[in-house]
């Protein structure tokens, strides 16, 4: 921990596309973007906002960025292109930047001994990290998760039914993860395969595929307030059979 807190702290806004081959999609299995994990990146950031007298949102204000730690335990947001999303949640926007500019225990991500930049999210609802803040708050555990029309199991059939040929005249092999997020209107949006398949034409007829997935979910929701989720979908092929 005393190692991270002397790094001197950086922070910008960056484009997806210019790190996205430079760092982790996001953090191994178990592993944290904060030290402390989620519990204690909330109870700093209620510590900091209380004891620096920021003014709290309206009830209905809730903002999510994604960010990128870096392997020096250095912070970065991420660029968000959603514009109208900000301006209608300007206020839990700005106290995000505040909470980004301000915490210190920000830990990259190890793999095999090394230390690696990895992406994260986390959702911030101003209310509940300021006057409503219980202790041990964990914003994941007041989610209840998008849902296909008519549950996970059509998904998984329709899913089947517009890819299997796409995977097969591929001859896409070996485990790979189909991930989208679901919007708060509940609209399929930015699908990507990873890990990343070389071949344009395949990625063409792949978004091609994925936009014939029109039905609307119902979108994710924080109590009762709709958000963005993402949704990742791993996959195992062979030119012979497929599994989840």
């Amino acid at each position: 921990m005393m190692l991270i807190r002397r790094f001197l702290f950086c922070f910008s806004l960056i484009a997806f596309s210019f790190i996205k081959a430079q760092v982790l999609d996001e953090y191994p299995k178990n592993q944290e973007f904060y030290e402390g994990g989620l519990i204690n990146f909330y109870k700093e950031a209620h510590d900091y906002l209380i004891n620096n007298n920021l003014k709290e949102c309206d009830a209905k204000e809730i903002y999510q960025p994604r960010f990128l730690v870096t392997k020096d335990a250095l912070i970065k947001l991420v660029k968000d292109s959603d514009t109208a999303n900000i301006s209608k949640n300007k206020c839990a926007y700005n106290i995000s930047l505040e909470i980004f500019k301000n915490l210190k225990n920000w830990k990259p991500a190890e793999v095999k001994g090394g230390k690696l930049g990895a992406l994260a999210e986390v959702i911030i609802y101003p209310k509940d990290i300021m006057s409503n803040y219980k202790e041990s708050y964990n914003a994941n555990n007041f989610i209840k998760s998008a849902q296909y029309p008519k549950g996970y199991e059509y998904f998984t059939k329709d899913f089947h039914d517009e890819f299997m040929s796409l995977f097969s005249d591929y001859h896409i092999n070996g485990s790979i993860n189909l991930e989208f997020y679901v919007d708060k209107d509940g609209h399929a949006l930015n699908p990507r395969i990873y890990p990343e398949i070389r071949d344009q034409k395949f990625n063409i007829d792949f978004f091609r595929t994925f936009s014939r997935l029109k039905k609307t979910w119902k979108p994710a929701l924080y109590l009762n307030i709709p958000i963005k989720e993402k949704i990742v979908y791993p996959m195992n092929f062979s030119t012979n059979f497929y599994e989840r």
